[in-house]
């Protein structure tokens, strides 16, 4: 046998592989033919089939590109590459690729079909409903069409819009991949979590082992409550990824949430182990280490935290808590200044940041924190209560005892509001007025 012919045994192989799901010697199988004859358009179109399955779109894009330089006019293959172009970012070249099949084959319907697509990513949703018109009068029944047209309805929070366009998916496609749980998605969003859940399961009828609609799933779980249905989900993911990262973590909120903290900790501990950068995995260990009084250990976790979540500010705002109970008060400060410059219309990020002022002493810039918190959030009983402490350590009773009594006003059975207000003098006060209301 020939090394041609042998090419060429290579290739068949590669179908079979590709068919039964061993998309990675499929892959090997085509490379080595290519070696062969690297002259062949189809092999490295095939290719680059191959490498979208495993979702290996860089690569499969050189293959396109490959095949395309061979054979330029073949729109099937530019189709390809403009949505694989999309996929990883490239907006301007996947739109000039779905141009060259406009000059090659005018009223190439998956051309119009895949820019919906492109056009939502980059924002530019009327373009988008051009393509899903201009598509239609070449194909009217394209459950593709709708389907695409839906996320860009789901984009701008037209969420009714989108399962409109996703049940016509189903109506000409009822197995179309993952429209169910783009349907169950949106009516998440709508806060129907009865619907969203009925068409998470009908997904999961059509696609029983599918890994993201069973994350989605069980995280809409937990959301509800639905403790164990919810970690059954994520259990049916390490099934067939025991090094699944996120399932993992979830099965650590969730073991949180029902106070099983040993249990939580362990999941969190294998998070780490998988991926050291997994985000929110280092807060965790840190809330539970300060939780069993080891906050040396805590902090390291916080810092690690840190490092890698940038400028998120839900996360800021969370570490910067854990830092002052850490008595890493400096630290906390620095966080939370971050934050407030970053959310600067966040009461609790100024009244946190106030507090890790009060605690280095600095008192007046304490107080102007909390008070900006005041304009933020008017009811804010807990501000009122620092603003009182704030006043009682500078000497200022009356300034004290008017804040602890608007403190008191909001907050009436919080022990420490109460206390202080005893140390004020306000008790008599709240008797007389209690008096009086009976009256």
């Amino acid at each position: 046998m020939n090394e041609w012919t042998d090419a060429e045994t290579r290739v068949e192989r590669a179908r079979e592989l590709y068919d039964r799901g061993r998309w990675a010697e499929a892959a090997a199988e085509l490379r080595a033919a290519i070696e062969v004859n690297p002259n062949n358009a189809d092999w490295h179109f095939n290719l680059g089939l191959t490498l979208d399955a495993m979702e290996d779109y860089a690569r499969a894009t050189e293959a396109y590109r490959q095949a395309a330089g061979l054979d330029p006019n073949d729109v099937e293959t530019l189709n390809c590459l403009g949505m694989d172009m999309t996929r990883l970012g490239f907006f301007a070249e996947s739109l000039e690729c779905f141009e060259r099949i406009d000059r090659i084959k005018s009223g190439y319907e998956p051309s119009y079909c895949n820019r919906i697509i492109t056009y939502t990513e980059i924002g530019e949703h009327d373009k988008a409903e051009l393509m899903f018109y201009l598509a239609r009068q070449i194909k009217d029944s394209c459950p593709l069409c709708y389907y695409n047209i839906g996320g860009s309805f789901y984009a701008r929070g037209m969420h009714d819009r989108a399962i409109d366009c996703w049940r016509q998916t189903l109506l000409l496609d009822p197995e179309h991949p993952q429209t169910n749980a783009r349907i169950a998605e949106a009516y998440w969003a709508k806060g129907d979590a009865s619907l969203a859940r009925r068409h998470y399961a009908a997904e999961l009828a059509i696609s029983p082992g599918d890994v993201d609609t069973l994350l989605d799933f069980g995280e809409l779980l937990a959301e509800i409550r639905q403790y164990e249905e919810a970690a059954e989900k994520f259990r049916r993911v390490l099934e067939q990824e025991p090094d699944h990262a996120a399932a993992h973590y979830n099965l650590g909120e969730l073991a949180l949430k029902q106070g099983k903290f040993a249990a939580a900790e362990k999941r969190f501990r294998m998070v780490l182990q998988i991926d050291r950068n997994y985000p929110g995995s280092h807060a965790q260990m840190g809330r539970l280490l300060l939780r069993r009084k080891q906050p040396r250990q805590a902090v390291r976790h916080l810092l690690a935290e840190l490092k890698r979540c940038g400028d998120d500010p839900d996360m800021l705002q969370a570490i910067g808590q854990m830092l002052i109970e850490a008595r890493q008060t400096r630290r906390a400060n620095q966080v939370l200044s971050r934050l407030v410059t970053l959310s600067p219309d966040d009461p609790h990020a100024h009244h946190n940041l106030a507090v890790s002022h009060f605690m280095l002493g600095r008192l007046q810039d304490g107080i102007s924190h909390c008070r900006k918190a005041l304009k933020l959030k008017p009811d804010y009983a807990l501000a009122f209560y620092n603003l009182a402490l704030a006043h009682l350590q500078e000497g200022s009773i009356r300034r004290a005892r008017r804040y602890a009594a608007k403190a008191m006003m909001l907050s009436p059975r919080d022990e420490h509001i109460r206390s202080l207000s005893g140390r004020l003098g306000l008790g008599g006060f709240w008797a007389r007025l209690r008096l009086k209301l009976r009256r």
